[in-house]
């Protein structure tokens, strides 16, 4: 498969993974064109045969390094730039999407990343556990763990708005 094929097939996916990380849409499209320009440069001299994770784990490790370049964090929400069919369909799968990210940051950060990975973007529980350097068992745990907070959460909140 050559860069252009790859591009166009895991470009959105991949801006979806790095945009739940970073909230901020030029920092996004910057870490994904970085992500791609060393993808290119792999793609060159080796073989891989599972891109989309590969390319998530390359995505990953490119916005970890420009944290710790930067030594913070700055979280936005800005607008997700995604075709829809129509401008409700955008607005709510937006606001939804948000929603989501707001109650992933009430997580550890692990948690959070495991879930995205796994629930999020379809990866299996061997290719998050590559992706994130994990045991495939510790991988689960956090999923199961994150997914038990996330619920706990949602019914505290579904509980306090019946109030």
């Amino acid at each position: 498969m050559d860069l252009e094929q790859i591009y166009l097939t895991y470009f959105h996916d991949l801006y979806r993974y790095i945009f739940s990380l970073t909230r901020n849409h030029a920092e996004a499209e910057d870490l994904v064109q970085e992500t791609f320009t060393k993808a290119h440069m792999m793609l060159l001299t080796n073989e891989i045969k599972e891109i989309k994770p590969w390319l998530f784990k390359v995505g990953y490790h490119t916005y970890i390094d420009r944290i710790r370049k930067e030594k913070r964090h700055v979280v936005t929400e800005e607008i997700l730039q995604v075709e829809w069919d129509t401008p409700e369909d955008a607005i709510v799968e937006k606001d939804s999407f948000l929603e989501l990210l707001r109650y992933l940051d009430k997580i550890k950060p692990i948690e959070k990343q495991a879930i995205l990975l796994c629930d999020l973007h379809d990866c299996t529980y061997q290719q998050a556990a590559a992706i994130l350097n994990l045991n495939l068992n510790t991988l689960k745990s956090y999923v199961t763990r994150g997914r038990k907070k996330m619920k706990k959460l949602l019914v505290e909140e579904e509980f306090n708005e019946s109030l």
